[in-house]
């Protein structure tokens, strides 16, 4: 009797524990665990709210790393009903639901779009827009290929065969922001150390109007932000080298004073050569650093809910 005791207290801390609660909906784009960056988030938050206002229906999704053992299937309609995704008479809403940690994916259809939306279309989009690129761990742009099938669907087109992603799109995948940060500074002091001043220039005249006009376009595609913020920090790094050299060595600004430091470190090279004997000693160090931190953000849009939607279980699932 003890024994059948102590069994279902272990069971009682340990069946709650394998449950994922619910989340509560934060509008359009939900990534509880941060697992978009900010730029990435509002990219998506603008073309599921455009794809909705376009359409008429209510497409949501929700990111998490697991389910907890829990099946994908069961979980997407738990959330989609709990939510209560679309209009609550035409029942039109659409749920994608991406399982990070457990590879899997399922995108969860409300009942008054089964005859649009299919199965074997859910299915499709699944495997070939969204898989592929989940397999090359972009969770962003994966989302986003799905997220464009479904507005195609729902706009009752034809659903082409998935091209691959385009070179901007692997290349805002690949940028990573504060990684090019680090290595513009270290370019930056290097260039100011050396003293080439017109080097930072040209750069400067480069990087001011380049910044201005890729913050004209990023209202339109928010993945040109990280882009805008590298180019703004290359005029913001070389004023701020500047004020240094100016406060530290001011002479290093003028072309006689680089003069003379050229001219001084070139005597002291001969003194110290004439100080040698026949013995000549060769030294050379190599330091290299690397660091890395990410920052994310959190944004939520107006709509917290959905109008009444249900869903009986259609859609489809995937895993990679």
């Amino acid at each position: 009797m003890a024994r059948i005791l102590a069994l279902l207290l272990v069971l009682s801390f340990t069946l709650p524990a394998l449950a994922v609660p619910v989340p509560p909906m934060n509008g359009v784009v939900n990534d509880p665990e941060n697992q978009l960056s900010l730029w990435q988030r509002k990219a998506l938050i603008q073309q599921v709210s455009d794809l909705n206002a376009r359409t008429g229906t209510q497409t949501a999704l929700l990111l998490i790393p697991t389910t907890n053992g829990e099946t994908i299937e069961h979980f997407a309609n738990e959330v989609f009903n709990r939510w209560q995704l679309g209009d609550a008479r035409r029942n039109d809403g659409v749920l994608v639901l991406v399982a990070w940690q457990d590879r899997k994916v399922r995108i969860e259809v409300g009942s008054g779009l089964e005859d649009m939306l299919t199965n074997a279309l859910a299915k499709q989009i699944i495997d070939e827009y969204m898989i592929p690129a989940f397999r090359q761990n972009d969770l962003n742009t994966g989302i986003v290929r799905g997220v464009e099938g479904i507005s195609t669907v729902l706009a009752s087109q034809p659903l082409p065969k998935a091209q691959p992603p385009s070179f901007f799109q692997q290349m805002a995948a690949w940028f990573s922001l504060w990684k090019s940060l680090i290595v513009l500074a270290v370019v930056i002091i290097a260039l100011t150390i050396k003293g080439k001043i017109r080097t930072l220039a040209g750069l400067f005249f480069i990087a001011c109007p380049l910044a201005v006009i890729l913050f004209a376009y990023s209202e339109q595609n928010p993945l040109l932000l990280p882009f805008t913020i590298f180019c703004a920090a290359v005029p913001a790094f070389i004023l701020l080298m500047m004020l240094c050299v100016w406060l530290l060595y001011p002479q290093r600004l003028t072309a006689a004073g680089r003069q003379k430091y050229r001219e001084s470190r070139q005597l002291n090279y001969s003194r110290g050569g004439e100080a040698c004997t026949d013995t000549t000693h060769y030294t050379s160090s190599e330091s290299s650093g690397h660091s890395s931190s990410e920052s994310s953000g959190h944004s939520s849009s107006d709509s917290s809910s959905g109008g009444g939607g249900s869903s009986d279980g259609s859609g489809s699932s995937g895993n990679w």
